[in-house]
C-alpha cells in the first residue's frame, strides 16, 4: 500500500499533470476526457494500475543457495528482536523482482503487501542487510503506516530500542 503524496510523486515522475479538485467534482470526472481523448484518471485509478503492472517472481526458499538459506534461517530469530512475528504477518516470501522505489529507477529491499513481506532476494546476502529490510517491512505491518511518517518512526524507534537491549543485557 502507497501513501497518497507517494502515488502523487510517482504520477509526476511517469509524466502526469496533477491537477487537484474538489472531492464533489471527482466522480463527475471520470466519464470525461482530455484533449487527447483519454480518460481522465484520479489517483486511486493511477494507483490501481501501478500495482497491477508490475509482478513479482517468488522464489521457494527450497532453491535459495546455501548463504541465502542461512540468512533467511534467521527470520524467526530477528522477529523475536521486536516481541515476535507480529500476527498480522502471514509470513516472508523472496522475490527476485521489486518494485522501483517512489520517483526512482532503484528497486525497493522489501515491501509490506498485506499479508506478506516480501523482500528481494539480493537482500539475503547478508544478515545485516537481511535483517534491516525485515525490521523495516515488520516496522509498516505493526504501526500501519508508510514512510515519512510519524507513526512508522515511533514503531522503527521503538524496535532499535528492543534489539538495543537484547544485544546490550546478552
Amino acid at each position: 500500500m502507497l501513501s497518497e503524496a507517494m502515488m502523487v510523486d510517482e504520477a509526476k515522475s511517469a509524466g502526469y499533470k496533477i491537477i487537484g479538485i474538489p472531492q464533489n467534482l471527482r466522480d463527475k470526472l471520470r466519464t470525461l476526457k482530455d484533449i487527447n481523448g483519454n480518460p481522465i484518471r484520479d489517483l486511486s485509478e493511477f494507483h490501481k494500475e501501478y500495482n497491477e503492472s508490475f509482478e513479482f517472481k517468488f522464489i521457494d526458499i527450497k532453491k535459495l543457495n546455501k548463504n541465502e538459506k542461512t540468512t533467511f534461517n534467521f527470520t524467526n530469530n530477528i522477529f523475536d528482536l521486536v516481541g515476535g512475528k507480529p500476527k498480522i504477518v502471514k509470513g516472508v516470501k523472496i522475490s527476485e523482482t521489486m518494485r522501483s522505489t517512489m520517483s526512482s529507477m532503484i528497486d525497493a529491499a522489501g515491501v509490506w503487501e498485506a499479508p506478506y513481506i516480501i523482500i528481494k532476494r539480493s537482500e539475503l546476502s547478508n544478515l545485516k542487510a537481511y535483517a534491516g529490510t525485515l525490521l523495516h517491512e515488520t516496522a509498516h505491518a505493526s504501526s500501519g503506516a508508510q514512510d515519512v511518517n510519524r507513526d512508522f518512526e515511533l514503531k522503527l524507534s521503538e524496535f532499535l530500542g528492543a534489539v538495543a537491549e537484547k544485544a546490550l543485557y546478552k
